[in-house]
């Protein structure tokens, strides 16, 4: 027993050292954010001990003990639909991946095709031909895409849905700057008879702050993704849809074939984000954008190589130049480093985020961006980002 409970205090030790770490530091990772007070509260709560088995949501948990589980579920879930503007709503996915499992599996069958964005373009890895695709016995092809314009071409697209027959095409990419013109691709899944699902991981927040690509349910059969990055609720997934026939396969493929217990404690925080979101989303989702854009403009003015100028970016995040990098003996890896010894931390794939910082209230991009490139150049400023840190304070709560 002693050895145990010495076990679990090692754990909770790096668990503070964690934290004391995090807090010290200023976040600009892509695929992250922060969730406030009241959120936190609902993670952590007894819901976090307590289990769920739901076959069909209307008939209620397997379960006893979940009369107020089953009312957390339904309340997120309208909360959901009434934010994106859809008739159906489904938010026990884990995670934004197994969202995109759930989704492939309810509308494609063995042997067919699907088309997605490429990895060298920006798309997700998960859609290539060796992860997903194989896994469930599909064929994916790229979808064209014109990197410097960060556009599809439609031209080209055309071609190759005529030569593949593509049950789906999946839009959505992890370096996503720039929204997509919908209509014609809807006008091009009708006319070969293929689905149009929209993977919003990354701007899921955006989109619920209609700020970035507002008609996505207008033309897409499904707006799918990730909780956790834009948006700034718990780590999870959700799926939405205005298709009464594709939201019954859907909920078909959840419990015992994409997964099992969706964890109580998570739904309920991502309520309260829910909640959050829909009093405040618009405010947040402009500050994300305006900030991005503004963060591209200062970082080229500063000196950093920055991709897509003048227009940078319309989300919530600006592209490095690997260019700029190498020029100077780095790589993102090295440049990532540099930044994170002074107290800004960035991936490692030459993105730079403004989520969280937009929900921390700050603004001043100009001063982030001197920030950077002095690190970039050698020189240690943790000093300076701490005292900008001691400024931040979490915004768009009710806490």
């Amino acid at each position: 027993m002693a050895g145990k409970v010495c076990i679990m205090s090692e754990i909770l030790k790096l668990v503070k050292k964690h934290e004391k770490y995090r807090s010290e530091s200023l976040n600009m990772q892509a695929s992250e954010n922060i969730m406030s007070p009241n959120a936190r509260e609902a993670l952590s709560s007894d819901l976090a001990s307590r289990y769920s088995l739901v076959l069909d949501p209307s008939q209620g948990d397997a379960y006893g003990g979940a009369r107020y589980t089953d009312e957390i579920l339904h309340e997120t879930e309208r909360l959901a639909a009434s934010l994106y503007g859809s008739k159906f709503a489904e938010v026990r996915p884990l995670g934004g991946h197994i969202a995109a499992e759930m989704v492939i599996l309810s509308l494609m069958r063995k042997r067919e095709n699907m088309m997605s964005i490429a990895e060298k373009d920006g798309g997700y890895t998960g859609y290539q031909s060796g992860y997903l695709p194989q896994m469930f016995g599909f064929q994916n092809y790229e979808i064209p895409y014109d990197g410097e314009s960060q556009e599809i071409d439609l031209q080209k697209l055309e071609r190759a849905m005529k030569a593949s027959s593509p049950s789906l095409v999946l839009l959505g990419q992890s370096f996503f700057l720039k929204h997509y013109d919908l209509k014609p691709l809807r006008e091009m899944c009708d006319a070969y008879n293929s689905y149009l699902a929209y993977d919003g991981s990354h701007v899921m927040g955006l989109i619920a702050g209609k700020a970035f690509q507002k008609d996505a349910l207008e033309y897409c059969d499904l707006l799918f993704g990730s909780t956790h990055k834009s948006f700034f609720g718990p780590q999870g997934g959700i799926i939405l849809t205005n298709n009464e026939d594709i939201f019954s396969r859907i909920r078909k493929n959840i419990t015992w074939r994409t997964m099992d217990n969706y964890h109580p404690s998570r739904i309920a925080a991502l309520g309260v984000a829910l909640e959050e979101m829909t009093e405040y989303g618009r405010d947040y989702a402009a500050s994300v954008v305006r900030n991005s854009v503004h963060l591209g403009k200062e970082l080229h003015s500063s000196g950093v190589g920055v991709k897509f100028s003048p227009w940078y970016s319309e989300t919530h995040q600006v592209a490095l130049d690997i260019n700029y990098f190498r020029s100077r003996g780095m790589s993102f890896q090295s440049a990532s480093q540099m930044l994170e010894d002074s107290g800004i931390i960035i991936d490692r794939e030459g993105r730079i985020g403004t989520s969280e910082i937009s929900r921390m209230g700050f603004s001043d991009m100009g001063r982030i961006a001197e920030l950077i490139s002095t690190a970039l150049s050698g020189k240690n400023v943790r000093q300076e980002v701490s005292d900008l840190i001691k400024e931040l304070r979490i915004h768009y709560t009710g806490a």
